[in-house]
């Protein structure tokens, strides 16, 4: 016997809640990553990572986590070294919007 409609739809949500605690683990282990770099004074790195928080938020459609790495990724782009004023602030606000999904 087919799977019912509510069945399907059931299984489909599972799939998508999935996909979404998937995403947000991996951002949130890329702002991790952003903070050791900027703690190691590896710019480079630390804008590797927002790039890729930002990419992701993007595409999973999170808004404010895209926007809040936004941030990060401005004051980094003003600076070849981590010592930015802000960088702290703007990375709790990117840690505080991933913790929010």
């Amino acid at each position: 016997m087919p799977p019912s409609r509510g069945q399907s739809y059931a299984a489909a949500m599972e799939i998508v809640d999935e996909e979404i605690q998937l995403a947000r683990a991996q951002m949130a282990m890329d702002a991790m990553a952003i903070g050791h770099a900027l703690l190691e004074g590896d710019a480079e790195e630390a804008r590797f990572r927002t790039h890729l928080v930002h990419g992701m938020a993007s595409r999973q459609g999170f808004v404010q986590i895209a926007a809040a790495a936004n941030g990060v990724m401005r004051l980094l782009a003003r600076s070849e070294t981590t010592v930015v004023p802000g960088i702290g602030r703007a990375l709790l606000a990117l840690l505080g919007a991933i913790d929010r999904v």
